[in-house]
């Protein structure tokens, strides 16, 4: 079976039909995916949405107009990495100053050289993934953004809790199935997480990757504990599916622990740690009392949420 080709994804905000047709069947043919928009507010929508790989900003958009577009998506964690190209027929060096100072990368002015176009989003492509915000196996926000998105919370005063959530025995896992089976495994965690996500949409959540089977989840205060439990009940009820019938009849694996002893390593057990924020916390701060966490709900053996101390399940 073929790899999907991921192609880059361009996202076009112009109100000129024309102009956002003539724009798309070019970047198309030059190996583009491309989503559009037609003004500001469906530009800011479409941005978080689907998360294109550059944006492409008129100025001159209605509703919203371009420097206040850029303005919000640079405030917003979800979309403050993309990078951002303004294609304008304002030639005032003061219009073009405003959308460098609002957060904009590049800019090229109408009628524009498709080839300079061209070559200018390959340009600011390369830059921008040599700097990568992303992790790259599940597609979710890296530890850039993690520190970023907990600082802004922080700035703001927000009463939330960061959850750490962590696979047991995941080196035992790999071991036992190899490196592909441990990428299911991390990408199974992924889409729980997302879905849990989906499932407490009225709050204000956030979901990051650490790294191999590392997340972390910011969530508001008062759901910490529901939405940790949601998290290891939806793990626990697909995670069999992981390991091998015989495997999965026994109970465990048979495999090393991390102090290289010969040991039962139980199936399917997934450990959360959480910490509560406070006014006068750090992103340091929280980072490493909420690992504290996690590593306390590990030695527990089975799944494990223990948030602020206490251990909740």
């Amino acid at each position: 079976m073929s790899e999907e080709i991921h192609l880059p994804t361009v996202l076009i905000a112009d109100d000129e039909p024309n102009l956002r047709f003539l724009l798309s069947d070019m970047l198309a043919r030059a190996g583009f995916a491309v989503l559009t928009a037609e003004d500001g507010i469906a530009l800011i929508r479409v941005a978080q949405e689907q998360l294109p790989d550059l944006i492409l900003i008129d100025l001159m958009l209605p509703g919203i107009d371009g420097y206040e577009a850029i303005r919000q998506l640079r405030n917003d964690t979800r979309t403050a990495h993309l990078p951002i190209i303004i294609v304008t027929a304002r030639t005032n060096p003061t219009d073009v100053v405003i959308g460098f100072d609002t957060g904009a990368d590049d800019y090229i002015t109408k009628p524009f050289n498709d080839a300079e176009l061209i070559a200018r989003i390959r340009s600011l492509l390369r830059r921008t993934t040599q700097r990568s915000v992303r992790n790259p196996l599940t597609g979710l926000p890296g530890n850039l953004l993690i520190s970023e998105e907990i600082r802004y919370r922080l700035q703001r005063g927000e009463a939330f809790t960061l959850l750490y959530i962590d696979l047991n025995d995941f080196k035992a896992f790999n071991d036992a199935y190899g490196f592909a089976r441990g990428d299911q495994a991390i990408r199974l965690v992924a889409e729980i997480c997302e879905q849990t996500q989906n499932h407490f949409a009225e709050h204000s959540t956030f979901l990051g990757h650490i790294g191999g089977d590392d997340f972390v989840m910011l969530c508001p205060s008062e759901i910490a504990a529901e939405l940790a439990c949601w998290i290891v009940h939806q793990y626990e009820q697909v995670c069999g599916a992981l390991y091998d019938e015989a495997d999965r009849a026994r109970g465990y694996l048979i495999g090393h622990d991390r102090a290289s002893n010969l040991a039962h390593i139980p199936i399917g057990a997934i450990a959360i740690g959480g910490v509560s924020s406070t006014p006068t916390a750090t992103v340091d701060e929280l980072s490493r009392a909420a690992a504290m966490m996690k590593h306390t709900a590990k030695t527990f053996g089975g799944s494990a949420i223990v948030i602020d101390g206490a251990r909740l399940r």
